[in-house]
């Protein structure tokens, strides 16, 4: 019996029509686009920036003179007392800074505002990251689309061709039944899909601040894996390229100004006064100049266990860095070796794996077509295809997330 089409022609079909979309590569620039843009929009960035320049107010707050104090009184007594003595008392008083006392306040904000800084850095890292993976999330769903949509068309080819063979008087439509309920039940998967798509696409405007009906582009996954990162080298950059780490140092430093800061606090503190009398008749009488000195000494112990647990919270914040400066390397390991085993199966399934079952789908089309092979062998087979060219997709954007990931961890400078 001859038939129409050839069922082999579904490939060059699938193949125009993922051709025929105007797809637009998910690459590194695009990647790093919406980062920005996420990280320009998004409210949790936007808060974290406000700390950080709140934290450089702070610093610009620290004073190195007490306020000064002034003061104004007057003399209840008999006349000649007040016309000997004054009876109208102004005084002036300053308190001297303590020796370093202010630097160290200055040293202690300065550090709280680096904090606050990698603070917002880390922020804007999470947010762009997140974009960035609904972004992937939004590519691979276009490219499943894609392959259901060639699917759905070797589906109509074959199913076709059946119906054909069932009108011949000899053959059974059994086939033909089989395969309208297989492109069916696709098609609903294929609308499914679609579906998907356009809360992905939601999902992607949200993360951006966009308007959840702004379209989207068809986007497409790179055709073969990124280079993976070695992992200890990423490891060896954790300490200054981790923001949390970073921040964890500045933690640091703040404890240790406050260490300074508690000594110094022991110190006395000296200020000088003045105090003139007059007489309400405007006739100058006497001033008195003084100088006054606190005495820490007496609450020695009080300021030595202040400047103690100082100390002991310094070592404790040093302590912390390196605690979070391991699990951070774990994570990256963890990550690294996501990606590793992600590009490796990507690269399988691109290759010999892809080939061979390519083969054996030719081969199996052919015998169905001159009816020496099952239709269920001819389904078994295509829908390995369909399943190996759909699963090195997804680790390709398996990969990608990986790597989004890691440059969270260990993100590079812009």
């Amino acid at each position: 019996m001859k038939i129409s089409i050839p069922i082999i022609i579904w490939l060059i079909v699938a193949r125009s029509l993922l051709q025929a979309q105007e797809a637009k590569m998910l690459d590194q620039k695009l990647l790093s686009a919406l980062r920005a843009e996420a990280a320009q929009s998004h409210p949790a960035a936007a808060a974290a920036k406000l700390r950080a320049n709140a934290a450089a107010q702070d610093v610009r707050a620290v004073r190195l003179w007490k306020d000064p104090v002034v003061g104004l009184s007057f003399m209840g007594a008999e006349g000649a007392k007040r016309r000997d003595d004054g009876d109208i008392i102004f005084g002036f008083e300053q308190t001297f800074p303590k020796p370093g006392l202010f630097a160290a306040t200055r040293e202690k904000a300065e550090a709280a505002r680096r904090v606050e800084v990698e603070t917002s850095r880390s922020s804007s890292l999470q947010v762009g990251v997140l974009a960035a993976k609904n972004a992937i999330e939004l590519a691979l769903t276009d490219e499943v689309i894609a392959l259901q949509a060639s699917r759905l068309q070797w589906l109509r080819t074959i199913t076709e061709n059946a119906r054909q063979r069932a009108a011949n008087p000899d053959s059974s439509s059994v086939e033909a039944l089989r395969l309208e309920s297989e492109l069916a039940r696709e098609t609903q998967v294929f609308e499914a899909g679609k579906r998907t798509r356009a809360s992905i696409a939601n999902k992607l405007n949200l993360s951006l601040g966009r308007s959840l009906e702004s379209s989207w582009p068809v986007l497409k996954l790179p055709t073969s894996p990124l280079p993976v990162p070695v992992a200890a080298s990423e490891i060896a950059r954790i300490p200054n390229a981790n923001p949390k780490v970073r921040a964890m140092k500045e933690t640091a430093s703040a404890a240790k100004a406050e260490t300074r800061i508690t000594e110094r606090e022991g110190h006395p503190e000296v200020s000088v006064g003045v105090e003139t009398a007059t007489y309400s008749g405007s006739d100058f009488r006497s001033t008195t100049m003084g100088v006054k000195m606190t005495l820490p000494w007496l609450n020695d112990s009080s300021y030595t266990a202040r400047t103690d647990a100082a100390r002991l919270r310094e070592k404790s914040a040093i302590a912390d860095i390196e605690t979070l400066r391991r699990e951070i390397a774990d994570s990256v390991l963890s990550v690294v070796a996501e990606a590793a085993n992600a590009a490796a199966q990507a690269n399988s399934y691109s290759g010999e794996v892809y080939a061979r079952t390519l083969q054996a789908t030719q081969t199996i089309e052919a015998s169905w077509i001159s009816s020496k092979s099952p239709l269920t062998d001819l389904l078994e087979s295509q829908k390995m295809l369909f399943s190996i060219r759909l699963e090195q997709r997804r680790f390709i954007a398996m990969e990608q997330a990986a790597l989004e990931e890691l440059n969270l961890l260990v993100p590079h400078a812009n």
